[in-house]
């Protein structure tokens, strides 16, 4: 039966997503799913996960400043403040302020958080050269792909400063996408601006212009989009109005298990070092490292 119009039933999706496994991922020895996924409020895959991959990628040490961009209920910065004694600037456009800033109260590190509602591509009020580390999970393909947004984003580090995303992408760059990538909810499937690891790396150098220092597919990158589906499945009971919910993103996760475009995730930081030669070339115009 075609995947497009193969019944969604829970014995179904259970058989065709898999877990992430504890012996992978030591977090997961550390804290149960509920806390990894923050009773679900998380607002895409990989919760903790990829919040501690970013925090081992860049080695943030106490007393750091540090941008939280698109962070969403503000997780992740309750994450670096917490466990990195970092001082975040949380900001997100949706969430608002006193949400995260409670949510910070509650982990005991408000006076490590300041937060922000607003627009990165209107600005902040940080001065330049003067983040030790900026960092976005899970949503800088929605404005990171322009070209002058990356340097901006530069302009606010310290020579030395680390910019790094945790980001869902596809395993390698698609020309063009099958009917079944077509069918979504409208809801940050922006297709169009994801991209693969390389594709990120090559944006980094050129338009940051960032040393990269990592650039790499997470390991089990495609297993934290199937596990989360398994979570949030359990959560909802697998009632029918998830499954009709989310069956259009189910469906694209299980095609990447054998053929292209392949949803995982991604890993990239750049250092901003003194003295890198940037290409004005016109494809870096658009923000196209290709």
């Amino acid at each position: 039966m075609e995947l497009a119009t193969a019944p969604l039933t829970e014995a179904w999706v259970r058989a065709s997503c898999r877990s992430l496994e504890a012996a992978r991922h030591p977090m997961l020895a550390r804290r149960t799913r509920r806390e990894i996924y923050d009773d679900g409020r998380w607002m895409a895959p990989g919760g903790l996960l990829l919040a501690e991959r970013l925090a081992d990628a860049l080695q943030l040490q106490p007393g750091d400043r540090v941008l939280d961009i698109g962070c969403g209920r503000g997780q992740s910065t309750v994450f670096f403040a917490a466990n990195c004694g970092a001082n975040v600037i949380s900001l997100d456009l949706w969430i608002p302020a006193p949400e995260r800033l409670a949510a910070a109260a509650i982990a005991g590190v408000a006076d490590r958080v300041t937060a922000l509602q607003g627009d990165i591509a209107r600005g902040v009020p940080v001065e330049a050269g003067s983040l030790d580390a900026i960092v976005c999970l899970q949503a800088f393909h929605c404005f990171g792909t322009a070209r002058w947004l990356l340097r901006y984003l530069t302009s606010l580090l310290k020579p030395g400063g680390r910019l790094a995303i945790a980001q869902g992408c596809f395993s390698q760059e698609n020309e063009e996408f099958p009917p079944l990538f077509r069918a979504t909810d409208g809801w940050n499937a922006e297709y169009d601006r994801y991209h693969s690891p390389g594709w990120w790396r090559r944006h980094f150098e050129v338009n940051g212009p960032l040393a990269v220092r990592v650039a790499m597919e997470v390991p089990d990158g495609d297993v934290l989009w199937e596990d989360d589906v398994l979570y949030r499945g359990d959560r909802a009971g697998w009632s029918p109005q998830f499954l009709e919910h989310s069956g259009w993103l189910i469906r694209q996760i299980v095609h990447g298990r054998t053929a292209q475009p392949s949803l995982t995730h991604c890993l990239v930081m750049g250092e901003k070092v003194t003295g890198l030669r940037t290409d004005g070339s016109g494809s870096a115009e658009r923000g196209d490292p290709s």
